[in-house]
């Protein structure tokens, strides 16, 4: 399939989408990895467009790349012309039903561990002719992803402003210890200062929640005993359960899991808190389908948490 733009030049929509790619990551290392194809591939179909539109669309540097002006404004043109060849595939597919076609999205572990279910159910009722898939990462790839353009929107922690990317916070929860027996004096709740020296097991740092609990333990001068490093949520409960160690999470891992000899104190003095945020591409307008899709996520999401809490 070939499109007319730009001085009529004509050229591929593969080349959009690999050019939108290395856009979004600023890398070709990055792009030719999610994309899966060779890096000097992708280099020589980025090369074969700058010289169908004649013009170079990106500063090349020893740390990646970035957009030329000329690039900055045909990558506008770019994503609304990928835009409407989705749109046209969409109806071309799935007739004249506005609510049928499939649907990505993307959730972190800890969310995923007690929403895939309830949202899997609700999405087969309320859009019985939508396909549904699920990616289920930590929180730094998923934000990779949907740079990407491979997620239509995806539910994390702690994103960072992002060009081209729409934040709306859903919830902000506290952290928790985690563990076989409870820590200090209190029944409910741990000061921070009590956790120096306790062994825990914790997610990697791509994870969302390690960044601000070391930044606080690093600020109070504070020693964390990481013994673990688990990106596995079940994983880790499970050697939680075995009194391995303890773990800091929100309490919604917890939710549908059996927590039997499972201590959950929030952390206080100070309060940690992590932001659970819904994002959606700004530079793409979602298609009914992909919006009723967001809107029933979001729903299942604020209908369990409100449930949790009574």
């Amino acid at each position: 399939m070939h499109i007319q733009i730009l001085q009529d030049e004509p050229m591929d929509l593969k080349q959009l989408n690999y050019f939108v790619h290395v856009s979004d990551l600023g890398s070709f290392v990055k792009a030719a990895d999610l994309l899966g194809i060779a890096q000097p591939t992708l280099s020589r179909q980025i090369r074969a467009l700058e010289i169908d539109v004649k013009a170079s669309l990106f500063h090349r540097n020893g740390r990646g790349v970035m957009l030329t002006a000329t690039g900055a404004r045909f990558l506008e043109q770019a994503r609304g012309v990928l835009h409407a060849a989705d749109a046209a595939l969409q109806v071309l597919h799935t007739g004249d039903s506005r609510l049928s076609g499939h649907v990505v999205c993307g959730l972190t572990p800890s969310v995923g561990s007690f929403m895939i279910p309830h949202y899997v159910r609700r999405f087969r009722e309320q859009l019985p002719q939508a396909s549904l898939s699920i990616v289920n990462h930590l929180s730094a790839t998923l934000l990779d992803q949907i740079k990407a353009s491979r997620l239509d929107f995806a539910i994390f922690h702690n994103p960072p402003p992002t060009p081209n990317l729409t934040m709306t916070r859903l919830s902000d929860e506290e952290l928790y210890l985690v563990g076989p027996k409870r820590i200090g004096r209190k029944k409910s709740s741990v000061d921070f200062h009590e956790l120096d020296g306790v062994p825990l097991i914790m997610p990697s740092r791509l994870h969302a929640i390690r960044g601000p609990v070391e930044l606080e333990a690093a600020r109070l001068g504070i020693t964390l005993n990481v013994v673990l490093e688990v990106d596995i949520m079940q994983t880790i409960f499970q050697l939680v359960a075995e009194g391995v160690g303890y773990t800091i999470a929100t309490r919604f891992p917890l939710i549908g899991r059996d927590a039997s000899g499972l201590v959950a104190q929030r952390i206080t003095t100070p309060q940690l808190l992590t932001h659970l945020v819904l994002v959606t591409p700004s530079q793409r307008v979602l298609t009914p389908l992909q919006r009723a899709a967001t809107d029933l996520a979001c729903t299942t999401y604020l209908d369990l948490v409100s449930e949790a809490r009574q």
